[in-house]
């Protein structure tokens, strides 16, 4: 199969492909799991419900712009393949 095929039946899962790994990356997530925690257990109940709707809406958000920074990519993508398989041969610079 071909990468369109692929794509099409669901073979290509992108939530199995390596994730972000810079450091900047791996710390601001530990501070945020650290901070968490310290909430979670400081806060009383109706606090921490208020924190969990947060943090689930924040993940929400977090989603969708990711979905719309790969369809834009994608797209871009795309796009970039028209561009370079319409080049007529005489808009082609000669070096």
């Amino acid at each position: 199969m071909n990468f369109i095929e692929e794509l099409y039946y669901g073979n290509i899962r992108l939530s199995t492909q390596e994730h972000i790994s810079t450091e900047t990356y791996k710390q601001a997530t530990a501070i945020i799991s650290r901070i968490t925690a310290q909430l979670r257990e400081t806060l009383s109940e109706p606090e921490r419900t208020l924190l969990e709707r947060l943090i689930e809406a924040n993940n929400n958000v977090i989603g969708e712009i990711g979905a719309a920074e790969f369809k834009i990519g994608f797209s871009l993508g795309v796009q970039m393949m028209i561009d370079c398989l319409s080049v007529n041969d005489n808009n082609v610079m000669n070096t």
